[in-house]
């Protein structure tokens, strides 16, 4: 008997502490748990994976996919990450400033048309696993910088910060990414320039650069260095057409030449003619936009570029600066390798006649 009872207190006891050690371990502190109760919304951060805004008639889908958010509608392209990992930070540090009693709300029924809350214009959904409910925009209070904000299904509305607003209103095209590529300066080992004068291929041996062609000859390391920079720190200023359409009003049915990165990991050549890209190649057509373009109005020394990638083709303007100046300068190297220059030769071939 006593054996029976010292088993089922031990079974009670081993049940008491699995539930301290896997339920409150997880349990938020007294502190935390204040904060919580504060912010206008909780979720985790990592199991977010969608987000939808509805501005009006306007909608926004963006998905997270492989890591990487893309805008699904009502465009297909890949979104700014830092703008959209920023919106999510923000979300879960917002919190309220005051909350509106729901006596009040039910007291007075015209309140929640007053905050313009009873038909929201703008509302934002966020997608994933424990996501928090739809949250609903109103108009801005009294107090400077607040505004209403109340979350679908629920009787409470909030006052709180207006920066998640001004974060959300925006058109589809700022949620795009204007990255050229995501490729960074050091991940680049393979270059190849084609331009009216002919085509020009660099590779990266180690911690230096090579011309391949049109000729073999030592590069410029700094020069092919800042050429590069230049392809991957460039953002897209405007997006004028989704696809290639009717390329000769922005000078790009015949461009003047393009330029194609390869990482490291790129075994095979790309064309930048192809009407698709993968891995971390990126094809970019380029040329001088033109002042008077029907679509568009941009600066003279703007460029105009067609982005073949990810399956797209988009026409935009950049800063770019033109690439014309990318010209092979062989050394002393290469003219050894290539024989004597006609200058050489006939100076010989004097020294030759007069011996004689």
């Amino acid at each position: 008997m006593k054996s029976k009872t010292t088993l089922i207190l031990l079974v009670i006891t081993a049940a008491v502490f699995a539930y301290m050690f896997f339920y409150e371990r997880k349990a938020p502190t007294t502190e935390e748990a204040k904060r919580q109760a504060q912010n206008v919304v909780n979720f985790s951060h990592d199991k977010i994976d969608g987000i939808v805004i509805q501005n009006g008639d306007d909608k926004i889908d963006i998905r997270r996919r492989d890591k990487k958010w893309r805008l699904e509608t009502p465009i297909k392209d890949q979104a700014d990450s830092s703008l959209i990992e920023n919106l999510l930070l923000d979300l879960e540090s917002w919190q309220k400033d005051a909350t509106i009693p729901v006596k009040e709300l039910e007291a007075d029924k015209n309140k929640l048309n007053e905050y313009g809350l009873s038909k929201p214009k703008l509302r934002l959904k966020l997608r994933g696993h424990d996501a928090p409910p739809e949250i609903l925009f109103g108009k801005d209070a009294a107090l400077e910088g607040k505004m209403y904000v109340r979350l679908e299904n629920s009787k409470e509305t909030f006052l709180a910060a207006e920066s998640i607003k001004k974060e959300i209103e925006k058109k589809p095209a700022e949620f795009r990414d204007r990255k050229l590529t995501d490729l960074i300066t050091v991940q680049v080992s393979r270059v190849v320039l084609k331009t009216a004068t002919g085509e020009m291929e660099l590779q990266k041996k180690g911690d230096h650069w090579e011309i391949t062609k049109p000729l073999r000859a030592r590069g410029d390391d700094q020069k092919i260095a800042d050429l590069i920079a230049q392809v991957t720190t460039a953002r897209i200023q405007q997006f004028v057409a989704d696809d290639r359409g009717d390329l000769h009003p922005y000078g790009l049915a015949e461009p003047h030449g393009s330029i194609t990165l390869f990482a490291q990991d790129d075994k095979s050549a790309s064309r930048t003619d192809s009407k698709s890209m993968s891995g971390s190649r990126r094809a970019l057509l380029f040329t001088r936009c033109r002042k008077r373009s029907k679509r568009f109005l941009t600066p003279s020394l703007t460029t105009c570029g067609t982005g073949i990638w990810f399956a797209s083709t988009q026409t935009f303007s950049t800063g770019l600066r033109s690439m014309r100046r990318a010209k092979a300068k062989p050394s002393s190297r290469a003219k050894r390798k290539t024989g004597q220059s006609p200058a050489a030769r006939m100076r010989r071939q004097t020294r030759a006649k007069s011996a004689a």
